[in-house]
C-alpha cells in the first residue's frame, strides 16, 4: 500500500489561479492569507473583491474611546486605504465597498477612493456612509460624484446615506441590482428608478423616508426587499408578476399584491408594531396574496394577531407549496394558536425552523381562543395532529434554545407526533444570566433531557450544538 503524504495542492497552482481563489474570500479573510508563507505575503493585495471598512480601524463610543482618538483612527484608516489603492497591482477589480462615516469631512480622500473603483471598472459598487457614532454632527448627505454615472458597466449599486440623481441612473445600462438606504425617497423616484433601469432584477430599500407609499410595477424584477422604511401610511402596491423573493420588515401597512405565481420566498416581520390592533383580516389577506411561496418566514406579531382573523383557522388557498417555514418567536403561549394556524395550512411542510427571539407579547389578544385548551397544552390523547406533522415534516431546527417550559412543550408535541421526523437540530442560546455568568452548560443539560422524551419516529436524530 502506498504511503499517504500530506500534499500542499496550492503549491502546484500558479499565482494567477491562487489569486482567483483569494478573490472569492471576504476582504478581511483574504488579508489573513498573507501569514501563510512568503509566497502568500502579498498575493492578497491583488484580490478582485476590495472592502474598506472604517469599523475595523475606528473604535466605537461604547469602547470608551474619545472623539479625538476616533478622528486619529479614522485618518489612519484613510491613509491605509489610499496606500493600498495606490499600490494595487491589478488593472481591474470586481467589487468595491467603502464604509465611512461623515465622508464630507474627508471629501478629497473619499472621491479619490471612489475614482479608484470606477477606474478599475468594478461591477459592484457599495458605498455606506452611515454614522456609527452618535457624537458626529448630522450634516447633509454625501453626493454621489458625477463621474460614477459614466460607469456604464456597473451591474450592482448599493448606496447608504448617499444622495444620487435618479434621472442619471439610466446611464447604468447593465445595472441589475440596486440597494438604497438612509435617504429621503419619494414614490415617484422609486417608479422612475425602476423604469430607468431596464435590466433591474433586485431592489432593496432600507430605512428610507418620505415615501408616502410604494408602488412598484415591473415584469423583470425578481427580488424585492423593503426594510424599516417610514412614512408608508398609504401602503405598498406590488405589481411584479415574476417576483421570486419578497421580504418586508417594519410597521404593518396596507398591502396590494398582484398575482405572483412564481414567488419562491416570502418574509414578513412586523416586530416594530407596539399595538395589537384589529389587523387579523389584513394579515390574512396578505398571506393569501403570497400563496405560491415555497419558503415562508413570519414573526411573533403575525403569530399573535392572525388568530383574530374571521376565517381562522383555515387559509384559502392554503400554502400547498410551502416546504420550509421559519417562525421568529418566543414560543410564548400567546403565540401557540398562530403556530397551529401555520402548521394547519402548510400540509406539505418538510422543514420547520424556530428562531427563538425576544418578542413583544400582547396579553390583551382579542380572540375567544382559550390557551389552556390548546393542543400543545392538553393531554396528548385529545390533541389535533396536523397533516404535515404526521406525513411530511422531516427536519425541525431550534435556534437559541434555553430549555424553558414553553420551548419544551412545543418540542415535546413535535417529537410525540412527528411520524417521519428525521432530524431535530438544537442550537443553544449564547445569552448569559443577569449577572453575566455563562449558561451554556445549563442549556445543554436541558437539551440533553430531550433525549429521554418519547418519540414517534424511530429514525430520529437529535443534534445539539
Amino acid at each position: 500500500m502506498a504511503k499517504r503524504t500530506n500534499v500542499d495542492v496550492f503549491s502546484y497552482l500558479t499565482d494567477t489561479l491562487i489569486l482567483i481563489v483569494i478573490s472569492f474570500l471576504p476582504f478581511k479573510e483574504a488579508a489573513k492569507t498573507s501569514v501563510l508563507s512568503k509566497r502568500w505575503r502579498n498575493l492578497w493585495r491583488g484580490t478582485k473583491k476590495i472592502e474598506f471598512d472604517q469599523s475595523i480601524f475606528v473604535k466605537q463610543e461604547s469602547e470608551e474611546s474619545s472623539q479625538e482618538s476616533r478622528k486619529t483612527q479614522k485618518m489612519i484608516f484613510l491613509d491605509f486605504c489610499k496606500h493600498w489603492a495606490g499600490t494595487y497591482p491589478q488593472r481591474s477589480a470586481n467589487e468595491f465597498r467603502l464604509a465611512l462615516s461623515n465622508p464630507q469631512e474627508n471629501d478629497t480622500d473619499t472621491q479619490l477612493l471612489i475614482r479608484f473603483a470606477v477606474d478599475r471598472g468594478v461591477k459592484a459598487l457599495d458605498l455606506d456612509f452611515s454614522r456609527p457614532t452618535c457624537d458626529e454632527n448630522q450634516v447633509g448627505l454625501f453626493e454621489l460624484p458625477p463621474f460614477v454615472y459614466e460607469h456604464s458597466g456597473l451591474e450592482s449599486l448599493a448606496l447608504f446615506s448617499c444622495n444620487f440623481r435618479v434621472s442619471l441612473l439610466n446611464k447604468f445600462l447593465a445595472l441589475k441590482s440596486i440597494s438604497l438606504g438612509g435617504v429621503k425617497l419619494t414614490n415617484s423616484c422609486v417608479k422612475e428608478l425602476v423604469s430607468n433601469c431596464p435590466l433591474l432584477e433586485s431592489l432593496s430599500l432600507k430605512n428610507c423616508s418620505d415615501l408616502g407609499c410604494i408602488h412598484i410595477s415591473s415584469t423583470r424584477l425578481r427580488n424585492l426587499v423593503i426594510e424599516k422604511c417610514s412614512d408608508l401610511q398609504n401602503g405598498i402596491v406590488v405589481d411584479v408578476p415574476n417576483l421570486r423573493v419578497f421580504k418586508y420588515s417594519g410597521l404593518l401597512v396596507p398591502f396590494a399584491i398582484e398575482y405572483m405565481k412564481g414567488l419562491v420566498e416570502a418574509d414578513f416581520d412586523f416586530g416594530c408594531e407596539t399595538e395589537f390592533g384589529e389587523y387579523g383580516n389584513l394579515l390574512y389577506e396578505l398571506l393569501g396574496d403570497v400563496w405560491s411561496a415555497r419558503v415562508l418566514t413570519v414573526c411573533s406579531y403575525m403569530l399573535q394577531v392572525i388568530p383574530s382573523a374571521e376565517e381562522y383557522p383555515s387559509l384559502k388557498p392554503p400554502f400547498e407549496g410551502v416546504q420550509h417555514l421559519t417562525l421568529k418567536t418566543a414560543l410564548n403561549m400567546h403565540e401557540f394558536h398562530g403556530i397551529s394556524f401555520f402548521l394547519n395550512n402548510c400540509p406539505h411542510l418538510e422543514t420547520l425552523t424556530i428562531d427563538l427571539v425576544p418578542a413583544r407579547i400582547f396579553q390583551e389578544r382579542r380572540t375567544d381562543l382559550a390557551i389552556d385548551e390548546h393542543e400543545f397544552m392538553s393531554s396528548f390523547g385529545l390533541v389535533i395532529v396536523y397533516k404535515c406533522v404526521r406525513k411530511s415534516l422531516k427536519v425541525v431546527e431550534i435556534n437559541g434554545f434555553k430549555g424553558q417550559m414553553n420551548e419544551v412543550v412545543v418540542i415535546n408535541y413535535l417529537l410525540f407526533h412527528g411520524l417521519v421526523l428525521d432530524t431535530l437540530s438544537i442550537v443553544l442560546s449564547t445569552e448569559k444570566d443577569p449577572d453575566g455568568a455563562d449558561m451554556e452548560s445549563s442549556y445543554r443539560k436541558k437539551a440533553q433531557d430531550l433525549l429521554k422524551f418519547k418519540r414517534a419516529s424511530e429514525s430520529l436524530r437529535i443534534l445539539i450544538n
